[in-house]
């Protein structure tokens, strides 16, 4: 299981972006320019260049082709291809991959009001985040707990809608219908990341500049 984040800022790619969309197959290379902010134009540039190359590693070529879910979860067409999930907000660019399901979600820790969106937390959820001695934090671990389950099942939020679906967060588990997950939970400076898959046991791997480097040398 690898979980590599790239930090567009501390990276400089921004003043790459126009060496960045190249590296990319036309059809991911249009989906890219369609944004109109910078920002957005160049996480998605990073993201889609993280996965061609995590294809080019484990398949051997960077154009394998990609289909997406009728919940628009981006997977391999191979039979033998890695599973993956891409996240990203702010500067960081996260994607995690393992030979099983998983999902990752990354969020910039803005200031808000929790309670603005505690129709869509559970009566457990709510009770967390009311007695939590910092509420925030406690949020976005919940928040990035729950995007990250629901790619890992592969049903997006849709999820909680159904029959089954439960967390545990004290013992930082999750299931859907019998199936087991774990998860885990890392904070950063006005980021939270969560990993949920069977066996959540990668370390966050930040990208360097070298990385970088040798990263976008495998798609040449």
């Amino acid at each position: 299981m690898d979980l590599w984040i790239a930090d567009t800022e501390a990276l400089e790619l921004d003043r790459h972006l126009e060496q960045l969309l190249p590296l990319l197959p036309g059809f991911e290379r249009e989906r890219a320019l369609r944004f109109r902010k910078r920002e957005d134009r160049l996480r998605c540039a990073v993201g889609r260049v993280m996965i061609r190359a995590l294809a080019a590693k484990r398949l051997g070529r960077a154009d394998a082709a990609l289909l997406v879910s009728e919940y628009g979860k981006p997977y391999f067409a191979q039979e033998d291809a890695p599973h993956f999930s891409l996240s990203h907000s702010g500067s960081l660019v996260v994607l995690a991959s393992a030979g099983t399901p998983l999902g990752v979600d990354v969020e910039v820790c803005r200031q808000m009001e929790w309670r603005d969106f505690s129709s869509l937390f559970s009566g457990e959820e709510r009770a967390m985040l009311e007695s939590a001695e910092f509420p925030l934090a406690c949020f976005y671990r919940i928040w990035t707990v729950r995007e990250a389950f629901s790619k890992a099942v592969g049903l997006g939020l849709s999820l909680f809608e159904a029959a089954g679906a439960e967390i545990n967060y004290r013992a930082a588990a999750a299931s859907f219908q019998g199936e087991e997950y774990r998860f885990r939970t890392w904070e950063y400076p006005g980021y939270t990341v969560s990993l949920c898959a069977h066996r959540a046991e990668a370390e966050p791997y930040w990208l360097t500049a070298a990385d970088w480097d040798l990263l976008e040398g495998s798609l040449l």
